[in-house]
């Protein structure tokens, strides 16, 4: 079976949607680092 323009063009479309789809779900999301300064609790007594 000849793959036709039509059927070229759909698979680039897919192809290229899910890496849009993949670099999103990178790029958003969320990193969670621990603050360095969580032990270092200052109290000030006026």
């Amino acid at each position: 079976m000849a793959f036709t323009s039509y059927k070229r063009k759909d698979r680039k479309n897919k192809t290229v949607s899910h890496q849009r789809i993949q670099a999103n779900k990178l790029n958003t999301k969320l990193v969670n680092v621990k603050s360095p300064n969580v032990e270092r609790v200052v109290v000030v007594e006026e």
